[in-house]
């Protein structure tokens, strides 16, 4: 017995005839002749395994086929068949399949966008239409199974070629390969990321929670793909996030490898580099904090009890500190905006009476109201 005359082959051609049984008998034998290398290569691959069951699962139903070669040959519909309307069950996995696929790339650019910016801002959207789309579908394969998935003429297209069977029989030996250590990579990527995001700049809290179900689907689903068809539903998506993080997290290495360091003065908002331990505003000369102001007319004169505000009339209010009588140390007495501040000057006596001496045994702190400098105005009278 040889491939050509291979009981599962001549089962196959049989039912493709009886399904065309209303065109010319040439005709019959042509499409039948087109159709028997690609039936006999399947069963020699499958060898002891080959069964029409087997084989329908490859290239789809014999009633299937005929259908395709009606519709693409121009041929004229069958007995007693409705014209033109698709049947519902290849609406529904032709929608089914274009929403895994969506899900798919949706899960990839959300694992870039996360793992470059580190919050939810851009990826949120994408991880929210990567869950709904990929519970879709998956629930479509869950309840209905691949077979109409596998019978849709695009797919049967498709492993119809060469590359296309290669590139499935090579997923599915290394699917089988890295189970179910991919799938244990996988949920600690997604775990790290989760929490990346959730400490980063933008806080994702909502991501967080995304990220880690995924990571748990992964591991409770992800095993099940190489035994079961069904859960590729959930494997191809949630495989697609992790090589997606996988590239943003390259991407976002490099850049900052390539980025210069920022200058010390640029690790601190102006909110934070402008606030005393106290976190009370400081005014600030370029990078110099000033603790007073002193304000001169035009003859050189010192001016007292001056109040400073922006150009919103907003009160300038800075700390003010003071002597504490007791402790002989400066302390802080409030804030406001009146100027200039007296001079603090700090020193202690020691046991001789000498002012900063060796062992000083008795602080003080002395509040000074003169002004310790003098000015020549340009332009003064």
């Amino acid at each position: 017995m040889t491939a050509h005359t291979h009981p599962v082959v001549r089962a196959y051609l049989g039912r493709v005839r009886t399904a065309l049984s209303d065109l010319p008998t040439s005709e019959i034998e042509e499409i039948v002749e087109d159709v028997r290398p690609q039936l006999t290569e399947i069963v020699q691959r499958l060898g002891d395994g080959a069964s029409l069951e087997a084989v329908v699962a490859e290239i789809g139903a014999p009633e299937s086929y005929a259908a395709e070669v009606r519709a693409t040959g121009e041929y004229p519909p069958a007995p007693h068949e409705t014209v033109a309307t698709e049947k519902p069950r290849t609406m529904i996995a032709r929608v089914a399949l274009a929403g895994l696929l969506a899900a798919t790339i949706c899960a990839a650019a959300a694992g870039m966008t996360v793992a470059v910016n580190l919050d939810d801002n851009g990826a949120l959207p994408l991880l929210l239409l990567t869950v709904v789309l990929m519970a879709g579908a998956a629930g479509y394969l869950v309840v209905r199974g691949a077979d109409d998935l596998s019978t849709l003429p695009e797919v049967r297209r498709l492993l119809e070629l060469r590359a296309g069977r290669e590139a499935v029989s090579r997923g599915g030996s290394l699917l089988r390969a890295l189970n179910p250590v991919w799938w244990v990579m996988s949920a600690a990527l997604l775990g790290l990321l989760a929490v990346a995001t959730a400490v980063g700049p933008g806080r994702g809290i909502l991501s967080l929670a995304i990220l880690l179900v995924l990571a748990g689907i992964a591991m409770w689903a992800g095993p099940k793909s190489a035994r079961d068809s069904r859960w590729a539903a959930v494997a191809i998506p949630l495989s697609a996030l992790v090589l997606g993080a996988g590239v943003g997290a390259a991407g976002f290495v490099l850049r900052t490898l390539g980025e210069d360091p920022p200058p010390y003065e640029a690790l601190y908002t102006d909110e934070q580099r402008n606030l005393d331990m106290n976190g009370d505003p400081l005014l600030y000369y370029g990078p110099r904090p000033l603790h007073n102001l002193y304000v001169f007319d035009s003859d050189g004169n010192a001016l007292t009890d001056v109040y400073l505000y922006d150009e919103d009339g907003t009160p300038v209010l800075v700390p003010r500190y003071a002597c504490d009588p007791y402790l002989g140390e400066e302390i802080q007495v409030g804030t406001d905006n009146r100027f200039p501040r007296p001079h603090i000057e700090l020193g202690g006596f020691d046991e001789r009476g000498v002012v900063n001496g060796y062992e000083i045994s008795q602080p003080f702190c002395e509040e000074v109201d003169d002004v310790p400098f003098t000015v020549a105005v340009p332009g003064g009278k």
